[in-house]
């Protein structure tokens, strides 16, 4: 701003008639700009931003793949353990009905024995009671006849005699 110097002082007239020149202090009020203003100048601030979001979006592609992969990976596991549990099912399958054959023939054999050593003289079958496993003895004498057996007991070692009585009696208390 300038003021015309009209006071009468001790200058000259051409430093009287000089303009002053006052300073203005006050920080300058910037320019008013309207969003439809085609000036203002945001060029930097988008290429920042586009080029941001471009990198979010190669980022977003980089997830989506590996998660379409692992996604690809799980549903071929699922599809895999799905097939060895069938079989496993069949191999299951296939043992009990093993098991069920080998007790099958497991129990004509111990029939046949049974056969065989009640037809025997019971002197002779002590004999080799007195020797046989006592898996297999017990096995045997729990399915011959009452009769046949107590005849086999009385002519086997007294020891060995009172011990199968004990397992025999034990089998006869086991679970309901």
């Amino acid at each position: 701003a300038e003021i015309q110097n009209d006071v009468g002082d001790e200058r000259g007239d051409e430093e009287k008639n000089a303009p002053i020149t006052i300073e203005d202090s006050a920080p300058a009020i910037p320019e008013w700009r309207d969003s439809t203003d085609e000036d203002v100048n945001f060029d930097g601030i988008r290429m920042e931003l586009f080029e941001d979001m471009s990198e979010r979006r190669e980022s977003l592609n980089e997830r989506e793949a590996r998660l379409n992969t692992r996604e690809a990976l799980v549903k071929a596991t699922e599809k895999e353990i799905d097939q060895k549990y069938q079989e496993l099912r069949q191999l299951r399958s296939e043992i009990e009905k093993l098991l069920e054959k080998q007790t099958g023939e497991e129990q004509k054999r111990l029939a046949s024995l049974v056969k065989i050593y009640e037809g025997m003289k019971p002197a002779d079958a002590a004999r080799i009671f007195n020797t046989l496993d006592l898996d297999v003895l017990v096995s045997v004498m729990s399915e011959m006849s009452e009769r046949k057996l107590s005849a086999i007991l009385a002519d086997m070692n007294p020891e060995r005699a009172r011990t199968i009585t004990i397992i025999l009696a034990q089998q006869a208390q086991l679970p309901e």
